[in-house]
């Protein structure tokens, strides 16, 4: 280690100087870079590392899509909040318009559910109920009507009719009777020709008797039909319309009360269950549409872009990479077990660059990791803060680090 070397070279010249009684003189030693030499009690720990920024990452897309806009180029300063870079978005505006369609369509309908009916439809629902009631009412009169269509005077007209038929039919059944007895007592024989046959009505009158007798039937019938009502299956027809006028009623009487009845806790809640999905669905095309942005999470400069303008990516394909160069610090790559175990947090530090010869930084231990690094042999990563930068410092040189912790 190089305080060994300091260390030799001066317990050389203490033995010079001791031995003879001359003077002598003592050529100067060899100029080495400076560096801070450890106290009584104190030793070096020495390890390679890399400078680094306190804060770097590397951005990409949640979502696929083209690249609408690289609002950045490499080595531009960036704040925290900033828009670097957005996807097209065009189809997601398309989806968030009707997303919000289908929310004023829910809200509208949640609001009519809660206003519950209007006065137009209980008016006409009234109305349905009284036409309902109106043609129950007409059903019924025209049952009514089979029945009282038949009145006294026609059941005494039928009858009179009957009596003039029963009494026309006697009459000529009298004739025939007396024709018949004519023709038993009469002798033909004294009959000259020429002269009228008394017997010669008897075609006639037969047939007279014959309608007589039908319409006596006729007559019969018609009174018989009078005394027994209407017909019955007219009846049955007029009183089936009845019912079903009546069921009608019913019905527009339940569906004015269900009218009434409303606004249903059930139907409020389902009304408000689609406004609820609907405003999931606007929030999640929203966060798709914010997601199609990429903002700066930390101050810092833009050091590598990985793609173009109208490229199409990938989700979670890299698109920039940025870090905070004001905050180079130096990580150890190959720090072993055995002087891990020494090291402290706050142990004070000097620090070289292969890039820089003759550049010393002070630097302080602020961090060391719980676990070893992956990666061949057992080494841990120790964080070292830089106290003074020098500006000529990288982001990636290689540093070697001598941290002074007690013996």
């Amino acid at each position: 280690m190089r305080y060994l070397a300091v260390v030799i070279v001066a317990l050389a010249m203490l033995m010079a100087a001791g031995c003879g009684g001359t003077e002598t003189i003592t050529p100067e030693p060899e100029q080495e870079p400076t560096v801070q030499a450890a106290q009584a009690g104190e030793s070096v720990v020495s390890a390679t590392g890399e400078v680094i920024p306190a804060d770097y990452t590397v951005l990409s897309f949640v979502n696929g899509g083209t690249v609408a806009e690289l609002l950045v180029d490499e080595g531009d300063q960036v704040s925290p909040g900033d828009v670097i870079a957005r996807l097209d978005t065009t189809q997601l505006e398309a989806e968030l318009a009707a997303a919000l369609a289908g929310l004023a369509q829910a809200e509208a309908d949640l609001a009519r559910t809660e206003e519950g009916p209007t006065e137009d439809e209980i008016a006409a629902a009234e109305n349905t109920v009284r036409a309902a009631n109106a043609r129950t009412a007409a059903a019924a009169a025209n049952r009514d009507a089979l029945f009282t269509a038949i009145t006294e005077a026609d059941i005494m007209e039928a009858e009179a009719q009957l009596h003039e038929a029963s009494l026309q039919l006697e009459e000529l059944q009298e004739s025939m009777d007396s024709l018949i007895h004519t023709a038993n007592t009469i002798d033909l024989s004294e009959f000259e020709p020429g002269d009228p046959n008394p017997l010669s009505a008897g075609e006639g009158l037969a047939l007279q008797i014959e309608l007589a007798e039908l319409q006596l039937t006729a007559a019969s019938a018609t009174l018989e039909d009078l005394l027994d009502g209407p017909d019955p299956d007219r009846v049955a027809v007029a009183n089936a319309r009845i019912a079903l006028a009546a069921a009608q009623a019913d019905a527009a009487e339940a569906r004015l009360d269900l009218l009434m009845a409303q606004p249903f806790p059930e139907e409020i809640a389902v009304a408000e269950a689609g406004v609820e999905q609907a405003e999931a669905n606007v929030e999640a095309v929203e966060a798709r549409i914010a997601q199609s942005e990429i903002q700066v999470p930390f101050g810092g400069t833009v050091v590598n872009l990985f793609v173009d303008e109208a490229e199409y990516i990938g989700p979670g394909q890299p698109v920039l990479e940025i870090g905070d160069l004001e905050g180079l610090r130096v990580e150890t790559t190959d720090l072993n077990e055995i002087d891990v175990a020494r090291v402290d947090v706050g142990d004070e530090v000097i620090v070289t660059f292969d890039a820089l010869p003759g550049v010393e930084v002070d630097g302080e231990v602020s961090r060391i990791a719980p676990k070893n690094s992956p990666g061949t042999g057992v080494n841990y990563t120790v964080v070292i803060e830089l106290i003074d930068t020098p500006d000529a410092v990288r982001w990636g040189m290689t540093a070697f680090v001598d941290i002074i912790v007690d013996e």
